[in-house]
């Protein structure tokens, strides 16, 4: 298994590769812009793209996800209640300064506890609304991609549009029951692991 972090954009916004060594099949996270980036790293693990999948529809997490779509004929998922956030993209992302923003098409809709079998992949869609009303963490095994849900010493911010601190409370309280050596991939900053935030995130030591 490969899982692979490129750096996108100017707010630092993490795309994730998970790859497989043996199909040399991939899935990309949030392809939030640098397409040619994002494509240049993939040929150098020598992986082919079969899917993208998207923690929520803020603009600086899908700018590039058009661009890959397009080029490897992809399926786009997103979840089924993320869809105001997404058809409002293009207006948030001029607001914050990212223009010409092309969306991809939804071709999948993700709901809660669904497994999705891509290829030799098996992921559990956990629904953790709060940044966004359809944000999503996804989850193989104890890796955990949890885009703004769950940061490194931090949460994703609720000012935003459709935001609810009292749901990512609720969605928090859902995450810290996963094994504490459950690796956490986020959409922004350093990897970290589920017992690291509960010892010294303030937000997840709140809720114990």
């Amino acid at each position: 298994m490969i899982i692979e972090l490129v750096g996108t954009g100017s707010s630092a916004e993490n795309t994730w590769i998970l790859g497989d060594t043996k199909t040399k099949h991939a899935i990309v996270f949030d392809p939030g812009d640098n397409a040619s980036t994002i494509i240049h790293r993939l040929e150098e693990l020598d992986l082919l793209p079969v899917f993208i999948l998207n923690t929520h529809a803020h603009p600086d997490h899908l700018g590039a996800a058009a661009e890959l779509q397009k080029r490897f004929d992809l399926p786009f998922g997103l979840h089924e209640k993320e869809l105001d956030i997404f058809n409002s993209a293009k207006q948030m992302a001029q607001f914050i300064g990212i223009m010409n923003l092309q969306l991809p098409d939804i071709t999948t809709f993700l709901h809660d506890g669904q497994v999705l079998e891509i290829n030799s992949h098996h992921l559990q869609v956990l629904h953790t609304p709060g940044h966004t009303p359809g944000s999503i963490c996804f989850l193989k095994g104890k890796h955990l991609f949890s885009g703004d849900t769950l940061f490194k010493g931090s949460v994703g911010r609720t000012d935003f549009p459709g935001g609810s601190f009292q749901q990512l409370n609720e969605s928090l309280a859902r995450l810290k029951q996963l094994p504490e050596d459950t690796n956490v991939y986020p959409g922004h900053g350093k990897t970290t692991t589920i017992g690291a935030e509960l010892n010294s995130n303030p937000f997840l030591k709140d809720l114990m």
